[in-house]
């Protein structure tokens, strides 16, 4: 049985397989279009998917009366949903969506098909909460998933499966700056990505939610409201609505927009829009090609300018971007396919057909191929010495349905006991394949265990266990041993790669670190403020170069003869310990 691909859209969703070697995507019979996200409580009824949308009297989002709207934007939350007066769980709501794709595939009587486990596409920036809502869900309708994936990861899978030299595009974008561009009904979502080692890396992602596709729909309706009132010489408060009439028109509106994508001018119909004998009971606009881009230009230009902001935040120019993707419904307007050609010229805006499927047609490819999704950055620990080391490296293989990666007991030693607790800060690199020792970190977490403050430095034994669950979460637990402390985290935020063309070596953990990435120019970042940490990896004479010079003075008859303080620890030393003789520091007496 195959694994198929799920794309749970904030706007709309939609399921693929690839059946005998070509892709299908199971979109909604009557109107050949991916599947609303909407739900609609009806007393007892649920109402799910394109019934419920057109039922609904509104483009806002969220809860409305006793419909939901894009409940993906609750996920993780960790809030019930109020919904006419009854609160739900989201993980509920969410699986009446699922439930609703995997019976519609199901009426298909694909030979052998269930339709039982997917690959789920999630936005780049899904915590781990939200992952395990979205697994909670997806049991719920009797959905397993196999295996997590970015959707921009997905879309350019998606593309790139399907070209006839696959291989040899792979091979020519190595190396090479990637601007996938996904335009939907609710956001616009820049991701940068990199090909590299036969992994795709995010570099970095900017969203927006005030541009979505939507806002083209609220455009076109207040046209159409304005254009009828004027046609009848009428006044909006005179203008007396049949009932369900405002849906009736946000559907058509919407139809209006994508008819436009392939003809010049569209009428918009309404037969029963007002209460009234006369000809204003019918609304029959026409809409031209040309207006709407008059009604939308300022929204096509606020969403271009996002890329902008994002190529400069990274100082990547417009001429290093080898290919940029534009999917999602709203690349189906060819004046926002004009405008991405003008910026980066027609070979690198490739023309797809397929814009709104190809998230959930890459999903199904990543499926059928059993590709996998990978660690991007290296896992690191900030040590005493203000070094980073390695405990979980980039390319490693992340865990599918009811694994966990289980990696091997990291100890250190405590250099200065003083303070009564031992730091560990865990970090990734801020850029992909840059992780050499003066290259910028971002913090993941910083966990403090109690030791003993009169312990001799080096003497206590710390351990960090770490954990990788099926919602790519991360546990880290730290103790001290002679104290007995023990300090836990979870982490939502790794970055993930995907394994693409010849399959990486299989990482196992603990293994070696694998070669440094070239380098290409980034915008230098300084990074976040890090604590000094006070652990290292052994307790050798050669890490007592890392204890504080005043406290390698109290110990220093333990120390061999023939080992010598650094310059920093004679420093210190001076600078902490006043003489015997006047009770005064060096900087005291400097200072006089």
């Amino acid at each position: 049985m195959a694994i198929y691909g799920l794309d749970f859209g904030t706007t709309n969703s939609l399921a693929s397989i690839v059946v005998d070697g070509e892709i299908l995507p199971l979109v909604n019979k009557t109107d050949e279009l991916p599947h609303p996200s909407v739900v609609q409580y009806h007393g007892d009824e649920v109402i799910v998917g394109r019934e419920a949308k057109n039922s609904l009297e509104t483009t806002e989002v969220g809860v409305i009366g006793n419909f939901v709207r894009s409940p993906k934007r609750y996920l993780g939350s960790g809030e019930k949903i109020h919904v006419g007066g009854v609160a739900k769980n989201v993980s509920d709501i969410v699986a009446e969506i699922l439930k609703h794709i995997r019976e519609d595939a199901l009426q298909r009587n694909i030979s052998g098909e269930t339709f039982d486990r997917v690959v789920m596409t999630i936005p780049v920036n899904a915590i781990g909460r939200a992952r395990r809502d979205l697994r909670e869900a997806a049991l719920k309708a009797g959905i397993h998933i196999h295996q997590f994936v970015q959707e921009p990861f997905a879309a350019l899978y998606g593309y790139l499966r399907t070209l006839p030299d696959f291989q040899r595009k792979l091979a020519e974008l190595e190396g090479q700056i990637i601007l996938v561009f996904d335009w939907g009904g609710g956001t616009l979502d820049l991701t940068l990505c990199k090909i590299t080692k036969g992994m795709m890396v995010q570099i970095q992602s900017k969203g927006d939610n005030t541009v979505g596709g939507d806002r083209f729909d609220d455009r076109l309706i207040r046209y159409a409201k304005n254009e009828h009132l004027r046609q009848y010489n009428l006044s909006d408060d005179l203008a007396n609505e049949f009932p369900h009439a405002e849906s009736k028109l946000i559907a058509q509106c919407e139809l209006a927009k994508i008819g436009l994508s392939g003809r010049t001018s569209v009428n918009i119909f309404v037969p029963h829009y007002l209460k009234s004998d006369g000809p204003e009971r019918t609304l029959e606009i026409m809409v031209t090609r040309e207006k709407l881009i008059e009604l939308t230009k300022d929204i096509v230009d606020a969403g271009l300018k996002n890329i902008d902001e994002l190529l400069e935040s990274t100082r990547i120019n417009e001429a290093s971007i080898a290919l940029c993707l534009a999917t999602g419904g709203m690349i189906r307007m060819p004046y926002i396919r004009e405008r991405l050609i003008e910026k980066f010229d027609l070979l690198r805006v490739p023309s797809i057909e397929n814009g709104d499927k190809i998230i959930s047609e890459g999903a199904a490819w990543i499926a059928h191929d059993e590709v996998r999704l990978t660690l991007a950055k290296p896992f690191e620990l900030l040590l005493g010495d203000d070094n980073y080391s390695t405990l979980i490296q980039e390319g490693m293989e992340l865990p599918l349905e009811n694994d966990n990666l289980v990696f091997p007991s990291f100890n250190a030693y405590c250099v200065d006991p003083r303070d009564s607790y031992a730091i560990f800060e865990f970090a990734r690199p801020v850029w992909p394949g840059r992780n050499l020792a003066g290259d910028p970190r971002k913090p993941y977490a910083t966990l403090f265990v109690a030791v003993d403050p009169e312990a001799r430095p080096l003497t206590e034994k710390l351990n960090v266990e770490i954990k990788i669950d099926d919602n790519l979460v991360v546990t880290v637990v730290a103790k001290s041993t002679m104290v007995g402390d023990r300090s836990e985290r979870e982490i939502h935020n790794l970055e993930f790669g995907l394994s693409v063309g010849n399959k990486p070596t299989k990482l196992s953990p603990g293994g070696k670190e694998g070669k440094k990435q070239p380098k290409i120019s980034y915008k230098k970042i300084e990074g976040s403020i890090k604590l000094r940490s006070n652990v290292v990896k052994s307790n050798q004479d050669s890490a007592w170069d890392l204890v504080p010079g005043d406290l390698v003075e109290k110990y220093r008859i333990h120390l061999p003869p023939q080992w010598t303080a650094t310059k920093r620890q004679h420093d210190e030393k001076m600078y902490y310990i006043p003489c015997s003789l006047c009770n005064r520091t060096w900087h005291q007496i400097q200072l006089e």
